[in-house]
């Protein structure tokens, strides 16, 4: 016989004999009061708490380790005994057949727990002391439970949750009950169907509905690679200093020690499991995977999701979104029926109606008319029946896009987050960089239909066919998206603030840089190369080469290309060789755009040519330095200097290039133990730090951590512990916790505490 003297099968029989006034979390709290609050109010208990007592009766999760551990004190199981009979029994509708139910299940378990143990437990004549020993031996004896649980990663895991379901979401009833059923046998399901047939809110329903079921549900909107998708999540105990590949580390051996109570919801994968490399080893895991793709999956578990019923719920789904064309019921039909069914593009018209304020026959005749934007039927003869249903669907969405009358600036919205990436930039980040006033036509979007918003992230983007088409409709171009262009390029210029979340930038810089229209080509030129600084920082080293490869081509496009874009293309190719270690060729690059600058400055001399000029000497330097040649970089460093120096009227050494190159001088004269020189730098270079950024910043703490190290070197221990602990104050101010400036300073501490004989 199967065991079924389990936890979840005992509350199970408590919860199904209980009065309906009597709420199943307040049982929960009642059944464990000697650790749980027995005094909260339903209105006082938070959703997570709710959810984590489904868990445990549904057998999802055990019963925690803390509380069992409560329990060892058997003074504690007498006050469950005194709750059954003072709060639990009072509240069952039928006590007796209550102990009828568990008798059965002591009896149904005898093979599991043998014939003497069933006697003990049912010999019990009272039935809260009954109740209570069948409690005890199903929490401290589950024989079932073997099963391994993943760890709750709700307060390290930052975002990746599911984005919110549509509140219009109708039908698939049996479709979820199918999902759920071969994701169980299975642990991965591909749902596939057309482009905006509904599966990334399938996906959304699905785990709404069996949220409760799972510990840990994470969303990924693919991006083209799983790792760099694993790389992008955010974990509390992430690190501006960590490179991808201790990102990808760190955060895949985290998902590895998830199982089958924990989910992962892959959005938007519209390639063949075989296109991404990483596939096969992802879906080794213990957890369960749910994938849509458009893709016709075959060697995997699938699903294809198709049209929703046509005479009930698309027509439900249309008056959801339009509330007057319920009064037309054979026109909405004829609506359903010209635009094949297609669930996105039912929803559009139905909003469309809404917002423009024509009748519904009007726009019944407006798609009838939409054709294909070809010359003659010649063309339309080399579609496939499939291919001609995807481009008349298309074609519609973009008649109902032109049908929606909206104003100029609900269109530059819409062209400038059709720039941004699918997954979805944060709501407020965009209208921060579009400069708006406020969110209204934003929402209004949003209600329309045109913007999706996922609330659960606090996110905006576009459906994958939307954008399609607002790129098409409206061009989005260099100089009429300049607005969020300025925006972000000051956020690249200002490299030497950091950035909370720089993931969302870095993002939103790839998808402009990959679809938007170049027309302006001095401007854009300047953009791009002022992100590859910005990359490099927090780096994004794969998309460089691409940067560059960009940059280059709008250069051969210009009429006239200067020398500071001459050289900076070199510099910018020399910092490509330097992971592959190829420090020759990087050096006659860097050396080339120096002998091109210095020849420029016999004629004439800029800003910008002279603030290159030294930038190209300290990365010689840094070149030479990772070359072991420190004699040659230490003598090209200060070179760097004498530049900033000779053209100080520009203002040179009042920027943060030169604090960088200064902090690299001073690195260096630490490790040779040329201290005094150290400490007369580090006065300078402190200097310039508070008269031109202040105290509240990272140089200012990088300033004191130089200078606690140097009093550390010197043996002076009361003016080194001074020195760190401010620099630890400034860090853990600025940055968030755990980043790699706090982590060497008390590095330092700690050597000084231990060499110094001082307790912490």
């Amino acid at each position: 016989m199967k065991h079924r003297l389990t936890f979840a099968n005992v509350i199970g029989v408590l919860l199904e004999n209980k009065k309906k006034t009597y709420p199943q979390h307040q049982m929960i709290r009642t059944l464990f009061s000697a650790y749980l609050d027995d005094e909260l109010t339903g209105s006082e208990l938070i959703a997570e708490d709710n959810t984590m007592y489904s868990r445990w009766c549904n057998g999802a999760r055990p019963i925690p380790l803390d509380i069992i551990r409560c329990y060892e004190d058997d003074d504690n199981w007498d006050v469950m005994e005194d709750d059954f009979e003072e709060k639990i029994i009072p509240n069952l509708i039928n006590e007796t057949q209550a102990r009828s139910q568990m008798e059965e299940l002591i009896t149904d378990s005898i093979s599991v727990i043998g014939k003497e143990k069933a006697d003990e437990l049912c010999s019990i004549r009272e039935s809260h002391i009954f109740f209570t020993a069948v409690v005890r031996y199903a929490i401290l004896n589950d024989h079932n439970n073997s099963r391994l649980f993943s760890p709750d990663l709700t307060d390290i895991l930052l975002g990746a949750k599911c984005p919110s379901c549509t509140s219009e979401f109708v039908g698939r009833k049996a479709e979820l009950k199918e999902a759920e059923k071969q994701i169980s046998e299975h642990s991965l399901l591909f749902v596939n169907g057309i482009a905006g047939i509904g599966k990334s809110e399938f996906a959304k329903a699905f785990a709404d509905k069996y949220k409760k079921k799972y510990t840990n549900i994470i969303y990924i909107h693919y991006s083209g690679n799983l790792k760099k998708d694993i790389v992008g999540l955010i974990f509390a105990d992430d690190t501006l200093e960590m490179t991808e590949d201790e990102l990808f580390d760190r955060h895949y051996k985290t998902l590895q020690k998830l199982h089958s109570d924990s989910l992962l919801i892959i959005d938007n994968f519209n390639v063949l499991p075989k296109d991404d490399a990483f596939f096969r080893e992802l879906i080794k895991n213990d957890f369960q995977i749910l994938i849509t793709t458009r893709c016709k999956i075959t060697r995997f578990s699938a699903m294809e999701i198709k049209e929703l019923d046509s005479e009930k719920e698309l027509p439900d789904l249309f008056c959801q979104y339009c509330s007057s064309a319920k009064s037309e019921p054979d026109t909405v039909t004829a609506i359903i029926k010209e635009v094949k069914n297609h669930t996105l593009t039912v929803c559009m018209a139905a909003l469309t109606l809404e917002a423009s304020g024509m009748e519904p026959e009007e726009l019944l005749q407006e798609l009838k008319a939409c054709g294909l934007n070809m010359n003659n039927e010649e063309e339309i003869e080399i579609y496939k029946d499939e291919e001609f249903q995807d481009a008349r669907m298309m074609e519609h969405l973009r008649k109902l896009l032109q049908l929606s009358k909206l104003s100029e600036i609900q269109t530059d919205i819409l062209r400038n987050l059709s720039l941004l990436p699918l997954s979805g930039i944060f709501k407020a980040y965009f209208r921060k960089w579009m400069c708006l006033d406020n969110a209204n036509e934003i929402n209004h979007l949003i209600r329309y239909g045109f913007i999706m918003d996922d609330t659960e992230n606090k996110k905006i983007a576009l459906h994958p066919l939307i954008q399609e088409i607002v790129l098409l409709e409206t061009l989005p171009s260099v100089s009429n998206c300049k607005t969020i262009l300025d925006s972000l390029h000051l956020i690249c210029l200002a490299h030497g603030l950091d950035v909370r979340k720089p993931q969302s930038i870095i993002n939103s810089l790839i998808s402009i840089c990959d679809h938007i229209i170049n027309d302006m080509s001095e401007y854009y030129l300047l953009f791009l190369q002022d992100i590859f600084p910005y990359f490099d920082k927090y780096l994004v080293t794969d998309y460089l080469p691409k940067l560059v490869e960009r940059m280059e081509y709008v250069m051969r496009e210009m009429d006239t290309v200067t020398v500071c874009n001459k050289a900076l293309i070199l510099d910018y190719k020399a910092e490509l060789l330097l992971p592959h270690k190829e420090y020759d060729n990087a050096v006659k690059k860097l050396k080339k755009a120096v002998a091109l600058l210095e020849e420029y400055h016999t004629g004439e001399v800029t800003e910008r040519s002279a603030n290159l000029l030294s930038n190209l000497y300290n990365n010689l330097s840094n070149t030479y330095l990772l070359m072991g040649k420190s004699e040659d970089a230490v003598t090209t460093l200060k070179a760097a200097f004498k530049i900033r120096q000779k053209y100080d009227d520009y203002g040179l050494l009042e920027t943060h290039d030169i604090l960088q190159q200064m902090m690299n001088l001073l690195n260096m004269l630490i490790l040779s133990k040329d201290f005094d020189a150290a400490e007369s730098l580090t006065a300078f270079y402190e200097n310039l730090v508070l008269e031109n950024l202040g105290k509240d910043c990272i140089d200012y703490g990088v300033c004191l951590l130089a200078k606690g190290i140097i009093s550390y070197a010197l043996g002076k221990p009361a003016n080194a512990e001074a020195c760190l602990l401010s620099a630890e104050a400034v860090f853990n101010e600025i940055l968030e916790e755990d980043n790699g400036y706090s982590k060497t300073t008390c590095q330092y501490l700690y050597n000084l505490y231990r060499r110094w004989q001082k307790t912490v």
